[in-house]
């Protein structure tokens, strides 16, 4: 069932949700590499550019020209495992010069027909 703190069934919806977004188009491919309790599980998807038939791997090299985004996503997903924060928490605990965000109460609908917004449901594991 696990590879090394791995779930065998996890890694396979983890792949087949990277997969869809190479099906769709919306990026041409994907490398993703995930590591627990020593193992490490790499997984790559589709090409290198759109229209181009080379294939990528997990060793292909990747032009970054912001390091702030993977910097923060991978220290909000390590808070996110000690449980410190959830993926669904409002901001508002965090940053509270986002509280009391009001909403369009429907997307067509009129700038100034707005709702304050609710929070989302709970974590059931933290």
């Amino acid at each position: 069932m696990s590879i090394g703190g791995l779930s065998r069934a996890r890694l396979g919806r983890m792949h087949n949700v990277m997969a869809s977004y190479v099906e769709r188009g919306d990026v041409p491919g994907v490398v993703t590499l995930i590591s627990r309790r020593g193992e490490t599980h790499v997984d790559a998807i589709g090409a290198k550019a759109f229209g181009d038939g080379d294939q990528i791997r997990h060793d292909t090299i990747f032009r970054v020209s912001s390091l702030t985004k993977p910097i923060v996503a991978a220290a909000t997903m390590i808070l996110v495992e000690e449980c410190k924060v959830r993926l669904d928490e409002p901001v508002d605990r965090l940053l509270p010069e986002l509280a009391d965000r009001k909403v369009l109460k429907r997307i067509d609908g009129p700038l100034d027909d707005t709702v304050l917004q609710t929070g989302l449901s709970q974590c059931a594991t933290c």
